[in-house]
């Protein structure tokens, strides 16, 4: 099974026969070319019919089948990485670019065999795609793309409200002057997306999730962690008492999460972590 590979405006890439890693021959191409007129309206010649995906940089250089596409600058411009976390979804960029099996087919009065709608239909169909993806996460959506690992100004840019990206950087610079950490990127998987883990040492001291206008900091606690929570009691707010006490109990500990949506919890995160040093 290929990994999906996610387009801006939720179209899979992997799926595209158009796609660089998809090609094939002669023949091949022109059975697509055909295809996307029968269904679509537009002739591409089969010669032309090769793409290096939506989700790379958003330099111009990259070969694109739809250059005049007015999704991907837009998205890429607002630092997201689709349609689905933004605001103003669905725009009228967006609409130029929805697919909908059943309503193409019936507008259109067309028969497709399985293969016409597996090669022609599944890896346009995105208004579903986006829709699942904007019920799960918006509005705190996370950098779920695999495809597309940030760096910082990616991760900076994401964030975009401007409290929130203050005070995920004075995080960093807490950690990096106490701990002496820039913090690894990785990748958590389709639920958790791209974090920052800090470590002191071998062990974990935070993780940071960015996100739209907010970001999450996962903090893992131990027995003795948490009895020591429970002897400084007075260097916490109420409210991170009462989240870390609901916090269900696991073999390895507490998994407390704090999402900071201003500056509310910034104090505490930090005093709890100095308590896992």
């Amino acid at each position: 099974m290929p990994k999906e590979i996610l387009t801006r405006c939720g179209y899979r890439c992997d799926l595209c026969p158009a796609y660089k890693e998809n090609i094939g021959t002669k023949q091949q191409k022109q059975y697509v070319s055909d295809g996307w007129y029968k269904i679509y309206g537009f002739r591409i010649p089969a010669e032309k019919i090769c793409c290096d995906g939506c989700v790379t940089a958003g330099s111009t250089a990259v070969n694109l089948i739809d250059k005049d596409c007015p999704v991907r600058p837009c998205v890429f411009g607002k630092g997201l990485e689709n349609c689905s976390q933004c605001e103003d979804f669905i725009c009228g960029k967006l609409k130029e670019r929805i697919v909908i099996a059943d309503d193409l087919l019936k507008k259109h009065g067309l028969k497709l065999t399985r293969i016409e709608r597996s090669f022609f239909i599944k890896p346009y169909e995105n208004k579903k795609r986006l829709d699942i993806l904007r019920r799960v996460n918006y509005p705190h959506s996370r950098m779920l793309n695999e495809q597309m690992a940030p760096d910082e100004t990616d991760i900076t840019n994401f964030i975009n409200e401007r409290a929130m990206v203050r005070a995920w950087n004075n995080l960093r610079v807490f950690l990096k002057e106490g701990y002496g950490s820039d913090g690894l990127v990785t990748y958590g998987g389709r639920k958790y997306g791209w974090a920052l883990k800090y470590k002191h040492g071998q062990k974990t001291l935070v993780t940071l999730f960015p996100e739209r206008d907010s970001f999450s900091v996962l903090l893992v606690f131990g027995k003795k962690e948490l009895e020591k929570i429970d002897v400084q009691k007075a260097d916490f707010s109420g409210q991170i008492l009462h989240l870390i006490e609901r916090t269900k109990q696991y073999h390895d500990g507490k998994w407390v999460w704090i999402r900071l949506k201003d500056q509310q919890f910034y104090t505490d995160i930090c005093n709890l972590i100095n308590l896992k040093s």
